[in-house]
Formats: C-alpha cells, structure tokens, sequence
C-alpha cells in the first residue's frame, strides 16, 4: 500500500471518530414546561459520552409560527444541573429550542423542539369554588371553578373544547381516589365557569378536587384543586339488601329462634339521608303477618333482629327506606322442620394466605336454579362469643379471600352454601387457623383404669384458646426410677391410650403438638403399677386409725369426770336437816296476774341449808322438768355446789317426808 492510500486510510479513520465522539455528546431533544406570563423550563438528558465538566447551554429562540426567522434568541447555561430556565413574557408565540453541550474537545447540540408555547403550557390551578347537587339528576353533581386573571385560554376556546378535565373522587367505602376524564365544558355564570357532571351514585357523599390542560399532547396537567364535599341528590334505594338468617333449635311449643341479619347500607349513604329497615314475616300458602317482635321500628345501626317462628315453612322479607321511597325487598326462607335441603357443593377448602387473610375455594355441581353462594365464618371459642361475618357471591363464584375479622392464632370455622333464589341447600364446612403456634399447654392425663401390668390413660383435649393449631399428635413421656424416659407417639384424635408390661413406679406427662411445634410439658402423674404401694396411699390409710385410737384413749382417761357430770350424785333428803322440820308449816300462795309465780335460786353448798335467796321467775309450765335440767346443768359445772328452789315461807315450811325425790320438793297452790 503507498503513502496516498494510508493517508486515506486515516482521514477515514479520523472522521468517523469525530462524528461518534460529537453524536455520543449529543443531549436529547429537551421537554420543556411553559408557565403563562413568567418562564419556560426544559429539561435534557446528556449523551452517553459526555465529561463531567461539560457544559450546557439551553438557547430559547423567539420565531414566526410559519417560518423559521429567528427574532430572539435567550441562553441559560449550566454545568451540574440537566435542565434550564429563561423568562417569557406570552404564551401565544412561537418558539424553537435546543440544548448545546461544549466540552474540551467538541461541541455537539441537541435536536431542535420547535412548537407554539400554548402546546406545551401548565395552566395555573383552577379555583373549585363550590360543588352542589342537581335536582332531578340524583347521579349528578354541579362544579363550579374560576380562574386567575392571567388565564391564557379564551372562554370561547374553553367552550370549544380547548381544554382537557380530570375529576378525582372519593367515599368513606372507597379511600383509594378514583380519577377519571370527564367533559367539562362550561358555561359562564357572573364570572364563574359552571359545569355538571353525571358519573356518580345517588344519595352518596363525595370527596373530590378538579384539574384541567391544554388539549395538546405536549402540554401539561394543572395542579389539582382544593378538595370540596358534596351529596348527591337523594334518590330511592335501587339496590336488593343482602339477606341472612341463622336458625337456633326447636324450643317450647315447637317454636324457633331466627335471627335475621343483614348488610349495613354504606356510610357514605348514611350521611345524605337517614334510611330505615322493614321486616315482615308470613308463613308458607298462608297471607297473615307473623308477629315480629324486636324486628320493628329498625333503625339504619341496626343489622340483625330476633324472630319467634312457627316449626312451618316461612318467608320474611327485608326492604331499605328513605324519604324518596323503598327498596326491591329482598326475600328469605326459612325451611320447616322436617325439609330436606339439596346438595349441590362437593368440597370445601381453606388456605391461609398471610395472618389476616383466608382464600376459600369451593366445588359445586353444576346446576340450573342455582343462582348465588354465601361464605360464612366466625371464630371459635369455648369462652367467648365472636360476631359472625357472611358475604354473598355470585352462581359462577368458586373462591373468596375473607379479610374482615381474621386474625392470627385463632380457630375459624367457614361455611359454603349454595343458594336457589331464597332456598339454601346442603352446606359444607371447615375450620382452619391463619397462622398456626405451638400449643401453650399440655394435656392431663388421669387412671381410667389399673392392673397387674398396664395401666389406661385418658386425657381431655387442650382447651381450644391454648391450642393455637391442629393437634396433629401426642407424645407421652413414661419414667420409671433411675431410667430414660421411654417416648410413645400417640395420634392427634386419640384421648386415650393402654400402656402394658409394666412394673414398678412411674411417672407419666404428656406433649401435644401442631405443625408449628410442641407444647410445654403436661401435669405430671405418679403411677404405681404391680403391687407397689404408694407412701401418700400408707399415710391416708392411717391417719383416721391413729386419731380414733387417740380419742378413745382420751376417752376412759376422763371417764370419771364425764360420769359425774353425766350422772351426777342425787343427795339422800332422809340424812339432811330438812327432815326435822316442822311439817305444821304452810305454804305461802303468790298470785300475780298471767300465772307467774316467784321462786328463788339458792347457791348453797348444802342443798338442805337455806341461805339468802336469789330471785329467779318463770312460768309454772313443765316445773318439774325444768328444775331437773337446772339443777343438772348446774352440777355439771360445780363439783361441791348444789342448787335448791324454794318458796317463800308465809307460817313456817310443811315438813318433807324421808327418801322423796327433789321434783316433788315443791308444790305451787294458786289461789
């Protein structure tokens, strides 16, 4: 090769460096955002090849909208930053722009964006001054907006359609904002724009804000409006109420307890009119209202009531009102007795998807009257009562993810049943947990029965608040005296279980387990299998023994001591004073009104002695009988003391005669 073909060579060589090192240099074509009467922005993404130290320059240059004439040019540079601002002072003119990169080496430009300012504008905020309802139109809502005096869009443009709207919206049942495009073009009333729109619910309270931008599409969306709140008007209640029921057993005289529940209409609803509920009940082929009971005067907090119904077939129906009207009812059978409801599901199952939400899934025959299933679940609890949830699906539906009310740790029970219009058929349930613990107890397992060699173990299931999963087995523990524990896996719906070839002491405990591990060990049980005598059993044995021998013993001890005071010693009258008397003397009658006489108690240590009297009244009824029960309540609590009851003397004491007994020692005369 010559000297003139290398030189060609490197010419080509060189050029085609040049024109890769400028095209990778090269920003991109700039976006640029025009505020009316202040400044455009544009924005620009560097070529992949540029310096750090590259800089840039936006040139902004005023031009006819039919020619290309340059009529003036503004420059704002920068190095660190990709976007640039310059002043304007119209939106209504025509502009070509371009971003140029200068590095040490070479210079390269962007592709030019030519294009009327009013294309690429953000109008200023719109101003949503009032939103009201329009009567007659109960799905529509009024807006009313302004707009700053700097407005770059003609009213006549605006009611051409110059302009795009967006609405945002939102209720109490739906937080998420919904934005949607809607047609606003308004009229103008004493300064305001004024615009309806029709894309709502009746008789439903709304939350929204408004935005608009120039019918372009490089031009750019105003920021959103102050939010405003707004009902709709209202309207009658259009939609069917969902309609449950929960039937109890058959009580006195043959009468059911229903509860009828029913969904609550949305808060947003609430808050525009005050709706209320009607219930009514007939039995089946008869026209005649059954009473209601607490299903009348239902106000819009309550959903369910309490019904008393006949073991017949009946029908009850549910309807909505409002100040513009009622309802669709919507209707409920409740079978007879003696019905037999159709199956229709196959099988039922649950899976849990997180700590607060359950799918279910269900398969059912295909059948022609079928036309919705209800989902049913609630928690279940050996100590406490959990509100029901249910939720009505469509004849099509084979799965649900149930949210409302679930919660981790805890037992739920899901029912599926199939639905023919008002008639329920067969339905299928399961229990399943969220999420699944170890036990936090263990099981107590008791002597159901004893021999030679084996014993019988029986033991309650764990209380349900405590299981925390599906008991999937048991493990039983069996020690005897300085041994390892022998382990025997027992299955999960066992509670009872025979151990055999045993002999000697042990000591047995239990550990129930689910899928997320075992519980804390059970109580634990002393068991003495082939004549092992227990230490407790020897010591209860002769406990009682060695106290009835000690009573006794304490018993003839005191014996005579308990004698005397049984039986105490009745002095002889024949060996005392008192029979050296004068028998001449009388006795003084004492006479007091109602019968009662006086009589005096006499501590004397010789009962034949008479010491100063101590006045003592009683009736004069059973005499003898008391004076015998005194007399040895006295002795029982007087070794040397006797007690002796006399009359006062009136001439002198009739003398007593010898060897007479001390009940007969006094006589009472009424005059």
């Amino acid at each position: 090769m010559d000297d003139r073909s290398l030189a060609l060579v490197a010419l080509y060589v060189g050029l085609n460096i040049c024109t890769a090192t400028e095209f990778s240099l090269s920003p991109s074509q700039p976006q640029c955002v025009f505020i009316a009467y202040s400044n455009v922005t544009c924005y620009w993404t560097p070529g992949q090849g540029s310096p750090s130290d590259t800089r840039f320059t936006l040139q902004v240059n005023i031009t006819g909208c039919d020619d290309p004439v340059i009529h003036q040019s503004q420059l704002c540079q920068t190095v660190t930053q990709t976007h640039c601002s310059v002043n304007v002072t119209s939106v209504s003119r025509c502009y070509c722009i371009r971003v140029l990169a200068d590095s040490p080496h070479t210079t390269a430009s962007s592709p030019s964006l030519c294009l009327n300012a009013i294309d690429a504008v953000k109008l200023p905020t719109p101003v949503l001054s009032n939103v009201s309802a329009v009567r007659g139109k109960p799905r529509c809502l009024k807006l009313q907006w302004t707009t700053n005096t700097s407005f770059p869009v003609t009213r006549k443009h605006v009611s051409n359609g110059a302009l795009v709207f967006q609405v945002q919206y939102s209720t109490e049942e739906q937080p998420e904002p919904k934005t949607v495009k809607v047609d606003l073009r308004p009229e103008r009333e004493q300064g305001l724009f004024s615009a309806s729109t029709c894309i709502f619910s009746a008789s439903t309270l709304y939350t929204l804000m408004m935005r608009y931008r120039y019918n372009s599409t490089l031009s750019h969306w105003s920021d959103w409006s102050l939010t405003q709140q707004q009902c709709t008007e209202v309207a009658a209640p259009s939609t069917v109420p969902q309609l449950w029921r929960t039937v109890q057993p058959v009580g006195g005289a043959d009468m059911r307890r229903v509860t009828l529940l029913w969904k609550s209409p949305p808060r947003s609803q609430v808050k525009c009119s005050v709706p209320w509920f009607n219930v009514s009940c007939c039995t089946e082929g008869s026209q005649n209202a059954l009473h209601t009971w607490d299903c009348n005067a239902l106000s819009v907090s309550d959903t369910s009531c309490h019904l008393t119904l006949p073991p017949e077939r009946c029908s009850c129906t549910l309807s909505m009102s409002n100040p513009a009207g009622i309802s669709p009812p919507a209707t409920i059978t409740i079978p007879s007795t003696t019905d037999t409801a159709p199956k229709a599901l196959v099988d039922v199952s649950v899976t849990a998807l997180d700590d607060s939400r359950l799918e279910v899934r269900w398969t059912a025959l295909e059948t022609p009257s079928l036309s919705s299933f209800l989902v049913e679940w609630w928690a279940l609890s050996e100590t406490a009562s959990y509100t029901p949830y249910w939720q009505r699906l469509s004849h099509n539906a084979s799965k649900i993810i149930i949210t409302e009310g679930v919660w981790p740790k805890l037992c739920y029970k899901v029912t599926v049943r199939p639905e023919y219009d008002a008639e329920t058929g067969e339905e299928l349930s399961v229990e399943a947990y969220t999420r699944q613990e170890a036990p936090s107890a263990g099981p107590k397992p008791v002597v159901q029965e004893l021999s030679s060699s084996a014993v019988v173990l029986q033991w309650d299931p764990v209380p349900l608040e405590q299981r925390h999963g599906f008991i999937r087995y048991y493990t039983l523990y069996i020690q005897s005296e300085e041994e390892t524990p022998e382990v025997v896996v027992v299955p999960g719906d066992s509670l009872r279980y025979q151990l055999s070839g045993l002999s000697g002491l042990y000591r047995i405990y239990m550990v129930a387990h689910t899928d997320a591990g075992g519980s804390p060990p059970g109580p634990m049980l002393d068991v003495a299998i082939g004549g092992i005598v227990l230490v407790d059993t020897i010591l209860w044995c002769s406990i009682p023994t060695v106290l009835t021998v000690l009573i006794l013993l304490n018993c003839l001890q005191w014996r005579q001591r308990i004698k005397q005071n049984l039986w105490p010693t009745v002095p002889d009258p024949a060996h005392s004073s008192l029979s050296t008397w004068n028998t001449e003397t009388k006795y003084t009658t004492v006479l007091f009104t109602g019968g009662v006489s006086t009589f005096m108690i006499l501590p004397i240590r010789n009962p034949w002695d008479v010491p100063t009297p101590l006045m003592f009244t009683f009736k004069m009824v059973r005499v003898r009988v008391i004076i015998i029960i005194i007399h040895f309540i006295l002795s029982a609590f007087h070794d040397t003391q006797s007690h002796f009851i006399y009359t006062r003397k009136s001439e002198g004491l009739k003398a007593i005669k010898s060897h007479i007994k001390i009940s007969k020692c006094i006589k009472v005369h009424q005059t």
